[in-house]
């Protein structure tokens, strides 16, 4: 298993330094590290769908799994995340003392609102994914982007990191934190894949639902020059 970590380490790294859109290719490393995209102390995990059909559109990527409250009370909870390429940038240029959400942003975040107000609703989904109460589906959040594509524009370096951590800190402060709603990087689900996890994010379940295993000897990554 160590060994199959760090083959999709590496295959995982060339795909998000690629010049293309790598989404569904980078979709597949999920497997590897989906006790991070709950919350909780996670007891085992029920099941997980991709492109999970809705009136509204296809969710990218939805997990559930048992967990454990502080108290010890256990319940099943579902977790929706949209995903977007590392190839996107998460903000750009607006003037050159603001940035703005790229358009790739806010049509994940418009797309995750929509997929959760519908599943929230939806007994097929909760039968599904064997959550009892509409409480406990929750939002997950987006996936997007990478360190080197955090913002579009040309600001000097500081400045450019020094707008980025504003915007978002505004975003998160207004939209995402009192939703629940988290924002990662495909950065941050590489280093997943680079240090030991801790037994309660166990990187792979054997009863995962997956079309097909993943080989990454199988994924043909193309860097850029």
């Amino acid at each position: 298993m160590a060994e199959m970590v760090a083959m999709a380490h590496e295959a995982l790294r060339g795909l998000i330094s690629a010049p293309e859109n790598k989404e569904l290719e980078c979709r597949e490393f999920l497997q590897y590290a989906k006790g991070a995209l709950v919350r909780d102390t996670v007891i085992e995990f029920v099941y997980v769908e991709k492109e999970r059909r809705g009136t509204s559109g296809d969710s990218d990527y939805i997990v559930s799994c048992k967990v454990c409250d502080e108290t010890g009370v256990e319940s099943v909870k579902a977790y929706i995340w949209e995903l977007k390429a590392p190839q996107c940038y998460v903000f750009e240029k607006d003037t050159e003392n603001r940035l703005r959400p790229t358009k790739e942003l806010v049509q994940a975040e418009n797309q995750l609102l929509h997929y959760y107000h519908e599943h929230k609703g939806c007994e097929q989904f909760k039968n599904d994914f064997g959550v009892t109460h509409s409480d406990n589906v929750l939002f997950g959040g987006i996936i997007i982007g990478c360190h080197a594509r955090r913002t579009k524009g040309d600001y000097q370096e500081e400045k450019r990191n020094k707008l980025f951590e504003k915007a978002l800190m505004i975003r998160k402060k207004y939209i995402y934190d009192p939703l629940h709603i988290r924002i990662i990087h495909w950065d941050y689900i590489l280093d997943l894949l680079k240090h030991p996890m801790s037994p309660e994010r166990n990187p792979v379940e054997a009863h995962e639902v997956l079309s097909q295993p993943l080989d990454p000897e199988s994924i043909v990554v193309t860097s850029s020059p």
